[in-house]
Formats: C-alpha cells, sequence, structure tokens
C-alpha cells in the first residue's frame, strides 16, 4: 500500500461536518491508518481508517471515516497494455465507478435490510479518486448459514426491485457484460495450466484434487462461450457483483439487521442470481467460510427468492437454481491461476502471501471449489 495521503484540512473539516452532522471549526488529533486488505484491482491506492477529534463549539467530537483512494491508469501502462488489458483497465476494473455510484446517489436508495456505508464527500485530485465513506463496525465476527439467508434476501430485494418495478439504470458508468469479461480476463491462463502435466503431478495437487476434475475442467472450457450464451439469456437487473463475505457487514439500525455492503467498484447491469451466487461461491472457496455448501446453497437460494418476492418479482425454484448455477459456471469454473506456482516453492510463497493463507489451503479452495462447480454442471442442460 502506499504512504498514508497527505490531508487538506479544509476538506477534512468538510468531511468530518458530515461524518458527525453538524459545522465543525476544526480539526485535531488526526490519525491515518492503513486498512488491511487483499489488493488484486490495479487501480486501488489505498484504503484508510481516518479518526480524531472535531471542534464545534465548546465540543469536542470524537470521528472516524474511511478513506479509500482509486488511481486512473497511467498512459504509460494503457500503451503498454496489450488490447484486452486495455479493456480491462478501462472497463471491468474501472477506476471511478465506485466514487460514481456514490456520487449519483443511487446508493442512497437501496431496499430494506440492505445499507452501503454514508459517503462524506467523493473528491477528484490528479488522476485520484478519494472516496470518504463512513465507518462501519462489523457486529459479528463469524457468520452462519442463517446469517447468510439473511444477506442474500437483502441484497435480492435490490434485484427484484428493477426487475419487478424499477426501470434499470442507464448511467454510463455502469458495468456491463462484467461477468464474462471478468472471467475470460482472469481464466486466459487455464488452457496452460491443463495441459502442463506437470501441475497435475504435484502431490498436492494430486491429494485434493478429484482424479476426474482435469477432464471436467477441460469440458467447461470447451462450452465456456456456451455458458456464457446462457448467461446473456437470464433476466437482467443491478447487482453489485462483489457481494462475499469479506465485502459484507452486519449491523442493527433501528432495531433491524442491515447487511452492509462495501465495495462497489464493480456494480452494474447483472443476470438473475449473479450476487447470490458470488456469496456462496467467494465466501465458501475463496473468503474460506467452513460450511456446508450444499445446506448454504439451499439456505441462501431460499432466502433469494423470499428477497425478490418482497420486491414483487417472482421466479420459480427451478429457474432460480438454473440462473445460480449458470452464474457459477460461468464466472467461477474457469478461473485456477494459483495452480501455476504448484511445484515451485518460491512462486507457491509468493502466493502465499498474495492470498494470505498458505498454498496448500489456496489449492484446497481450489479443489473444492472445483467439485462445487462441476456437480452443479451436470444439473443444467445447455440449450
Amino acid at each position: 500500500m502506499a504512504a498514508a495521503p497527505e490531508l487538506d484540512p479544509a476538506r477534512l473539516i468538510s468531511v468530518v461536518a458530515r461524518a458527525v452532522g453538524r459545522s465543525v471549526d476544526a480539526v485535531s488529533d488526526v490519525t491515518t491508518s492503513p486498512l488491511g486488505y487483499t489488493v488484486f484491482n490495479p487501480v486501488s491506492q489505498g484504503i484508510y481508517r481516518v479518526a480524531g477529534t472535531g471542534r464545534s463549539g465548546a465540543s469536542a467530537l470524537p470521528w472516524s471515516a474511511v478513506l479509500k483512494i482509486c488511481r486512473a491508469p497511467s498512459a504509460e501502462e494503457l500503451a503498454q497494455a496489450t488490447d484486452e488489458r486495455r479493456q480491462v483497465l478501462l472497463d471491468t476494473l474501472r477506476w471511478d465507478r465506485e466514487g460514481e455510484a456514490y456520487a449519483s446517489g443511487l446508493l442512497e436508495t437501496l431496499p430494506r435490510g440492505l445499507a452501503a456505508p454514508r459517503c462524506f464527500g467523493v473528491e477528484r485530485q490528479e488522476g485520484t479518486l478519494w472516496i470518504w465513506l463512513e465507518y462501519v463496525a462489523d457486529d459479528a465476527a463469524q457468520w452462519d448459514v442463517r446469517r447468510y439467508a439473511l444477506a442474500a434476501r437483502h441484497l435480492a430485494r435490490l434485484g427484484g426491485e428493477f426487475l419487478a418495478s424499477r426501470e434499470p439504470p442507464t448511467n454510463e458508468w455502469l458495468s456491463r457484460g462484467w461477468v464474462r469479461a471478468w472471467s475470460a480476463y482472469f481464466s486466459r491462463t487455464m488452457p496452460a495450466i491443463l495441459d502442463d502435466d506437470g501441475v497435475w503431478a504435484q502431490p498436492t495437487v494430486v491429494e485434493l484434487f478429484d482424479p476426474e476434475a482435469r477432464d471436467a475442467l477441460r469440458a467447461l472450457w470447451r462450452d465456456r462461450v456456451r455458458w456464457w450464451r446462457a448467461l446473456d439469456r437470464l433476466p437482467l437487473t443491478l447487482a453489485h457483483l462483489d457481494a462475499f463475505r469479506a465485502n459484507l457487514m452486519s449491523r442493527t439500525a433501528r432495531g433491524e439487521v442491515e447487511t452492509v455492503a462495501i465495495d462497489w467498484a464493480f456494480v452494474g447491469l447483472a443476470p438473475l442470481a449473479a450476487d447470490v451466487a458470488t456469496l456462496v461461491v467467494a465466501s465458501l472457496f475463496y473468503h474460506g467460510d467452513a460450511l456446508d455448501p450444499a445446506e448454504l446453497t439451499a439456505a441462501s437460494l431460499a432466502a433469494t427468492a423470499e428477497g425478490l418476492r418482497d420486491a414483487g418479482y417472482r421466479v420459480s425454484p427451478a429457474e432460480l437454481e438454473r440462473a445460480h448455477a449458470i452464474n457459477v459456471i460461468a464466472r467461477w469454473a474457469l478461473p485456477i491461476g494459483p495452480l501455476r506456482a504448484a511445484g515451485d516453492p518460491a512462486r507457491e510463497e509468493k502466493m502465499a502471501q498474495l492470498l494470505r493463507r498458505p498454498y496448500r489451503e489456496i489449492v484446497r479452495l481450489i479443489a473444492e471449489r472445483t467439485r462445487y462447480v462441476c456437480a452443479l454442471s451436470r444439473d443444467v442442460a445447455l440449450d
């Protein structure tokens, strides 16, 4: 992460006034601390918790906020990038999308139960975007299946509103075709990995993957365009697109449990069930929550159906299960890039540091995700 940013006192007073809800004369005792997170988005420049004391008349008011800094890709980066990489930088990972989402007011109209942190300001300066947000403390260190199901219901109300009654937003900064673009880019190393006998002969890979996994992944790769086309035929709505445990917090407001979603950098128009697919798969096989996949899937899909009904949209269980499976396979079947490191101690250690977990655990989670995805694929007939 970059060094802590220099804070402009006048701008900081404006931010603090919004945070405490009253005019502020001065700010003192300011501290800036980096918030630890795994960085994959190249437009992320840093995320910090900023805290201090605001002076309002005779009152001393403690405050804190989150400062998220995004940067535009440089002209040099774009000039050196491949056409595919350039498209990712400018669209799939668009650097100012989250700031635009907050500035537009879209995130102030989320349905009951779902919230975004309050925004205290969005500032553009010298090729960067500074987003000042409410600091939200998570009420629960661990979520059980029931809490995940509640989050699924809250997320489904968002999609359901635009499927049932609200016109989908047309803002140009919203992502479109994001699942396909993300999957295509982050699976570009898959053919080489599948063809590398050395990877599949590594003891850790042999131990953790099912014997038929390599052939099953080859079949999914061959059919990837058919899966993406099936995705394109699903009803379109608004989705967060990165709503898994690390980006979701639980809090109680006005006597009701809310799901607070952070990191809206991918928000856009996406297929039915895109959010529940990510909620289940990324929370289990990326975040690593130790829950039963079948139980979590069943509870989350049932809650998704309830959330859609809350918003006035009805879908049969079979249709929803199919939409979930297509989203899971279209996005999560193909990216197996960490397997490239198998058998190379230096690369395994680098991957472990990047993902903040032992390399064996990384391989185990990919193997379990593959098992889950392949099981779903056997139950879906492609047109």
